[in-house]
């Protein structure tokens, strides 16, 4: 089912509540790959009903920006995955004049990706969606980590009756995570990047073994990555509960990488909660790479 409008949406959901059932959300931006269609298929399975949003959310996109997707596209992945129902949007509906509010969390959104990762607008997007749609559950995948963490801290500070479910993050068999703003790069390109994610692992193996200074494991790192297309942006440790960068390790941190080409920053993270994840690896989901082009 599609629903191409907020008050349509609206009713179906109202519906939804006075049944008693519980409802999973999934909300995007469009261009659904097979990152989303797992985020989908947990919200199906541990819910009566399965919502996926997809509206590309224009205060998180850059100024005189569009965003490529298929909406047609989107709707038949999400119902394959089994969504219930697919909500798409518009800006005029979600962005009348006047609009001017946003969910702010001091300086945090800009501790990962800087000013240019527009996180605080994308956790404005989906707590606005959430405050919504009133999901029992609510998916995020651990790929967005920093938008996850986030989503999570404001739905609890803002007393939403909502929970937040991480995702593993949907990875390539050699490491590359599953993202919209990769569909355009070559199979040699994704080769080539998946050393970044080699190096974040080789760290977390390293801390495992008793490693603990974060200015030794960052050059540990950078030294194994070699690209000839890409611009190596940064290796980081980072706290996972604050995104300040750390000088030596404790838990929960995040291991975080982040690499330049065509003009598009790749990001990839491998999110350390627990004593057991930093010893046995991150619960990665692993797909076969596309067809070499």
């Amino acid at each position: 089912m599609h629903l191409a409008c907020l008050s349509a949406g609206k009713a179906f959901i109202r519906e939804v509540a006075r049944t008693g059932q519980t409802i999973g959300t999934v909300h995007t931006l469009g261009a659904l790959h097979l990152g989303h269609a797992e985020l989908i298929k947990r919200a199906a399975s541990e819910n009566d009903v399965a919502i996926v949003t997809v509206y590309p959310n224009k205060i998180q996109l850059r100024p005189g920006g569009s965003y490529d997707f298929n909406l047609d596209d989107d709707i038949g992945l999400a119902l394959r995955s089994g969504a219930t129902a697919v909500i798409s949007s518009n800006d005029t509906e979600m962005f009348p004049p006047g609009y001017r509010t946003f969910v702010s969390q001091g300086d945090c959104h800009l501790r990962l990706g800087g000013p240019e990762a527009y996180l605080q607008e994308a956790v404005t997007g989906a707590v606005r969606w959430i405050c919504y749609a009133k999901p029992t559950r609510s998916y995020f995948g651990l790929k967005d980590i920093g938008q996850a963490i986030l989503v999570k801290r404001a739905v609890a500070d803002l007393l939403l009756d909502c929970e937040i479910r991480f995702v593993p993050t949907v990875r390539y068999k050699n490491g590359v995570p599953i993202s919209s703003r990769l569909r355009r790069f070559s199979r040699s390109e994704l080769d080539e990047l998946s050393c970044l994610f080699t190096a974040l692992n080789h760290s977390r193996k390293e801390i495992a073994q008793g490693a603990s200074s974060v200015k030794d494991l960052v050059a540990s790192a950078t030294s194994q990555i070699k690209f000839r297309h890409f611009k190596l942006d940064f290796v980081r440790v980072v706290g996972a509960n604050n995104f300040e960068d750390l000088e030596q390790v404790e838990l929960p941190f995040i291991i975080l990488g982040a690499a330049t080409a065509h003009g598009l920053r790749i990001f990839d993270n491998i999110y350390v909660p627990d004593q057991d994840t930093l010893v046995k690896g991150p619960s990665d989901i692993w797909i076969d790479l596309p067809e070499q082009s």
